[in-house]
C-alpha cells in the first residue's frame, strides 16, 4: 500500500510519509457495508490534513479501480473516504 501512495496518488509527501500514512489510516475508524448488491464498500474516516485525506481518497479510488473481490465471496471491494455531514 506504501508504495501504491507514491506511484498512484498526488501526494507530495509521499516518498518520505507512505508508510506513516497507511499506518495511520488504518487507526482510523470506517464503516463496512455490504447492502449494496454485488459490492462490499470500505468506508474511511477523513484524516487530520486535508493533503492526508486526499491522499487516502486517491487511493481508495485506484485499489476501487483495480475490481478486487472479498476473498471467498463474488463482492466488490469499493472505498471510499466519508464526507463531512
Amino acid at each position: 500500500l506504501a508504495r501504491e501512495i507514491r506511484t498512484n496518488t498526488g501526494y507530495k509527501r509521499g516518498a518520505d510519509e507512505a508508510h506513516a500514512l497507511i499506518r495511520q489510516a488504518f487507526s482510523q475508524p470506517g464503516d463496512i457495508d455490504p447492502t449494496v448488491p454485488g459490492h462490499l464498500t470500505i468506508t474511511l474516516d477523513p484524516l487530520p490534513t486535508k493533503a492526508k485525506t486526499n491522499a487516502l481518497a486517491e487511493l481508495c479510488e485506484h485499489l476501487t479501480s483495480t475490481e478486487t473481490r472479498y476473498p471467498g465471496t463474488n463482492l466488490t471491494l469499493h472505498y471510499k473516504i466519508k464526507t463531512k455531514a
